[in-house]
């Protein structure tokens, strides 16, 4: 039977990745929205129930699964509520603000026998997967190395959009450094020191930009993202012993998704479709390219796993330790920003 599922917040992120990714899991049935102001999701999806409050849809006892979708601030607060009101929840990322807040709802959903998880899509962008395999079957021999990248260019502050407005949880370091992060932590684990570049780029009032290095034994992870950069920049470097990978590009899902493709429409048996990055290997006493196909990417397996869990017939898709252990990692950086100096990572 499929778990009745609701959206709290129907913005961007719930319209573009949240709804169509719940319809195309055979296990989850988009049942209810919390939509305040606006009837966009009763026009696109005139079979879902919408509330007018966060409160309505907490008694609504047919509302099994709600994913949070608001400002990041809210997410502890409204995760915690819906907990309480014995509901699975899955918060769309960062986690929440705090590493002490995250640690309170693990705690919650532990004592409740409740699933709780973390929106970490970007585990399945298909450049990603690429990445960890090839870092995995030593295609460029022993790691020593790797730039993650994500850029953009908007060189206008947006007035009217909370990521860039002066309050808890705003900035481009908890919008996109969580997904960096988490890649990261993934591949590698976790780090012995990070030493963090934080910078306000345009003049706004909170930051646009960062830079942190993660400092393992014989490796270093440096992740970066800015809303000044023009110019093409490679999403993954990988450098090793034995040669180099580079790719370019973001992984196609979420413009797919903004043209209101579905999840499953894509054509993955042509090499037309496909994009592939360069390896660089050093082979008889010289360098050799060779192309290297990126993997098609499925974000639609994070709800997958998350209604097998639910049903108790598999783990997480996110262990929301994992997303706690990143937020941990925000919060240190902003720390070594301030003070001009490498920290080690305690946790």
């Amino acid at each position: 039977m499929s778990i009745n599922t609701g959206i709290v917040g129907y913005g961007k992120s719930a319209q573009i990745f949240h709804a169509p990714l719940i319809n195309a899991v055979e296990g989850l049935n988009f049942y209810s929205v919390v939509e305040r102001n606006s009837d966009d999701a009763i026009r696109q999806h005139p079979d879902v129930e919408v509330f007018r409050s966060f409160k309505e849809i907490l008694k609504d006892d047919k509302t099994e699964l709600l994913i949070i979708t608001t400002p990041n601030h809210l997410h502890f607060s409204m995760a915690r509520e819906a907990l309480s009101a014995g509901k699975h929840v899955v918060i769309d990322k960062p986690f929440t603000i705090t590493f002490e807040e995250a640690n309170k709802l693990i705690r919650l959903a532990d004592d409740l026998d409740l699933k709780l998880s973390v929106f970490q899509n970007r585990r399945w962008d298909g450049d990603f997967m690429t990445v960890k395999k090839l870092i995995k079957d030593r295609k460029v021999g022993e790691t020593v190395e790797v730039v993650s990248t994500f850029n953009r260019f908007r060189n206008q502050i947006q007035e009217d959009a909370w990521r860039e407005s002066s309050q808890p949880g705003s900035g481009v370091l908890y919008d996109l450094g969580p997904h960096l992060i988490d890649q990261s932590i993934q591949i590698f684990g976790k780090p012995d020191q990070i030493y963090a570049d934080i910078r306000e780029q345009r003049d706004g009032v909170t930051d646009d930009y960062f830079e942190l290095d993660l400092h393992y034994p014989n490796l270093k992870v440096k992740l970066k993202s800015g809303v000044l950069v023009a110019d093409p920049s490679p999403r993954f470097t990988v450098r090793g012993t034995e040669g180099a990978f580079v790719t370019f590009g973001l992984d196609p899902q979420e413009q797919n998704l903004k043209e209101g493709k579905t999840p499953d429409s894509s054509d993955r048996s042509s090499d037309a479709n496909s994009s592939w990055g360069t390896l660089y290997k050093w082979v008889d006493g010289k360098m050799i390219e060779e192309k290297e196909k990126i993997a098609f990417g499925n974000y639609s397996i994070f709800y997958w796993d998350m209604a097998a869990a639910i049903n108790g017939e598999g783990e997480l898709p996110v262990d929301p330790n994992d997303a706690a252990f990143a937020i941990y990692l925000i919060e240190l950086a902003f720390k070594s920003n301030l003070e001009g100096k490498r920290l080690d990572v305690s946790k």
